[in-house]
């Protein structure tokens, strides 16, 4: 009796060990890490991955399908499609400080327009182990950020789209596939997104 119990310990110690470390492969490959970093597929005029996020102000559920899509999700309160800008950012990120502001001011200017914007908070904990969604949401006060801002705590969207740095800009059509890809902050893009969200909106 004695030997099987210690064979069944064993067992079980193997078991745990070699789930560790498979737990511990997948983290190798998680996509903030730079030696995970693959040939960017995701490209425009594909269609944009879905995704369901919480709004970390309101707790709210928000869906992609909601505002975009060649269908609005059932249930959906929006009876129109519309373009969706998302802004993939983290506090630590020093750029997304120059860019949130400017994009908050392109939003002022197409808030009568069908075109929604997010912020989408990812790789929160990459640089800052310690943060919490209640230090985001501090952040969000001090600096004024009024965009509304979705929470990817298990960084999914992030993964998804193929986030491997911050900020990142993603446009998206009435018809849910990717109409513009930016990575990384780019000085006087303004100009640029607001005549590209010009003849987005008019189509």
């Amino acid at each position: 009796m004695r030997d099987t119990r210690s064979v069944l310990v064993l067992s079980a110690a193997v078991i745990l060990l070699s789930h560790s470390s498979y737990l511990h492969s997948n983290d190798a490959a998680a996509p903030d890490n730079p030696q995970s970093k693959k040939p960017d597929s995701l490209k425009p005029s594909d269609p944009a991955p879905t995704f369901v996020l919480r709004n970390i102000v309101t707790g709210d559920a928000v869906y992609l399908r909601d505002y975009t899509g060649k269908t609005l999700r059932r249930g959906s309160k929006n009876k129109e499609h519309q373009v969706v800008v998302l802004s993939f950012w983290a506090t630590w990120c020093e750029p997304c400080k120059k860019e949130i502001p400017i994009l908050t001011k392109i939003a002022d200017d197409f808030k009568d327009k069908p075109v929604k914007f997010f912020l989408v908070n990812t790789m929160e904990q990459t640089e800052r182990p310690t943060s919490t969604e209640d230090s985001v949401k501090d952040v969000l006060r001090e600096r004024g950020y009024t965009l509304p801002c979705l929470v990817d705590a298990l960084g999914m969207a992030a993964q998804a789209y193929q986030v491997h740095s911050l900020p990142m800009l993603v446009v998206i059509g009435k018809d849910g596939t990717i109409q513009k890809i930016n990575r990384g902050f780019e000085e006087g893009f303004e100009v640029n997104m607001t005549n590209f969200l010009n003849r987005l909106t008019k189509q």
